[in-house]
């Protein structure tokens, strides 16, 4: 049985309970409210870092516009010089050369040839354009092909013969005509002269230098003496550039002429004389040195080494042999113009003097029935009275000097020239 007591505890507490709990619930419900009030509000940020604004996109740069222009190729010989030009040139324009060692060229375009080869030339021309809208770069390649060629001579090999025409040479450079240095290794076998001419003296080898530029280039010069061989290959007749000249055809006396080219100008001489030769040596040699090279006029001198230093014979079979040989000559080349060049009296050999006349004096009066024949008296013009006079010759007075052959030039020159045009 339950007591007064404690029912009536039971009633009051129940009160209590209910107002603890509502109160727990405003409670709640409060916090709640708070707490979301508070997580709506916007968070403060102590001492911030600005954020940057971003850089505006620039503008795109245009391409430079490139050219490339061919030039016509430069042909040049070592140590020349060309200035090369372009259009409109400024401070920009850069040049270069794509081999220095051939060829270098300066700022101003002058280029300078400094070895054999080939390389490009190059100028490089830059400019600016504006436009409304943006600034435009131009770029002009110039392009010069360039071929060098090396300095040299115009022969390097020679073969001369002993007292005969030499020959000139000459570097391919026109710029070294008066200002190359020539020297000969042995000037008695052949010497140089100041403008490259090379003249032949003796039987032997020399080289002629010449040297313009610090640059030495070298002739080998061989000099022969006076054969059928070696006149042949001198001037060949097989050559149509050798046809139609006057021929020297004989013995010792015009094969000592050392300059009858001078004497004839513009009138080709071909100098064909051997010396020491003889009638006999003739027969043989007439085709080759003097009717294959299908002359205008020949000048023959023969028998000196027949009368006098020869085996002996009398003038009168020298003027057969040598009439003889005429024929043959005439035969072969029927418009030939055939001079008779009388022989001297040589002070050393006056056994011969009697001959040598007779035979001058029958050879004078066959020249005269022969129309193609001419008859050239050079004796009298060396005489002083009845005997030779030594101032025409060379001692051992045996062979002419240089005045006895200025009479000689006298006598042949003038009428040759005239036939053989």
């Amino acid at each position: 049985m339950k007591t007064r007591g404690t029912a009536g505890l039971k009633y009051h507490l129940l009160p209590v309970l209910l107002f603890s709990l509502l109160l727990a619930s405003i409670t709640l419900s409060v916090s709640f409210k708070a707490a979301a009030a508070e997580s709506e509000k916007t968070p403060v940020v102590v001492n911030p870092t600005p954020t940057p604004a971003p850089a505006p996109t620039p503008a795109p740069t245009p391409k430079p516009v490139q050219k490339t222009v061919e030039k016509k190729a430069v042909t040049l010989i070592q140590f020349d010089t060309k200035q090369l030009s372009i259009k409109n040139p400024n401070a920009s324009v850069k040049w270069t050369s794509s081999d220095p060692g051939v060829c270098t060229v300066n700022n101003g375009g002058l280029i300078q040839a400094v070895g054999g080869g080939s390389c490009t030339i190059t100028a490089v021309k830059e400019t600016t354009k504006q436009t409304k809208k943006q600034t435009i770069k131009q770029i002009v390649t110039y392009k010069w092909p360039v071929k060098v060629t090396p300095l040299s001579l115009n022969i390097t090999k020679l073969m001369l013969i002993r007292r005969r025409q030499g020959e000139t040479l000459s570097l391919n450079n026109k710029n070294a005509l008066h200002a190359t240095s020539w020297s000969s290794s042995d000037s008695d076998v052949a010497s140089v002269s100041k403008s490259g001419y090379v003249a032949p003296h003796s039987e032997g080898t020399a080289v002629i230098t010449a040297t313009w530029n610090d640059v030495t280039l070298s002739c080998t010069v061989q000099v022969k003496d006076a054969t059928p061989e070696t006149l042949s290959a001198f001037r060949s007749p097989k050559l149509a550039a050798n046809q139609g000249k006057v021929i020297l055809a004989g013995a010792t006396l015009l094969d000592r002429w050392t300059d009858p080219y001078s004497a004839f100008g513009s009138t080709t001489v071909i100098n064909n004389a051997v010396p020491n030769a003889t009638f006999r040596n003739w027969n043989k040699w007439y085709k080759k040195l003097i009717a294959a090279y299908n002359p205008k006029a020949v000048v023959l001198c023969l028998g000196t080494d027949d009368i006098g230093a020869g085996p002996f014979i009398s003038g009168e079979q020298a003027a057969a042999k040598m009439q003889n040989i005429i024929r043959k000559i005439h035969e072969k080349s029927k418009k030939t113009k055939i001079f008779y060049l009388a022989l001297p009296l040589y002070p050393m050999n006056p056994t011969a003097w009697e001959a040598t006349t007779t035979y001058n004096k029958l050879m004078k009066d066959y020249c005269k029935k022969k129309k193609y024949m001419t008859y050239l008296n050079l004796t009298p013009h060396l005489m002083a009275g009845a005997e030779p006079d030594d101032f025409f010759f060379k001692a051992p007075y045996t062979y002419l000097s240089s005045s006895g052959y200025d009479v000689l030039e006298d006598v042949v020159v003038k009428k040759v020239k005239k036939a053989a045009k």
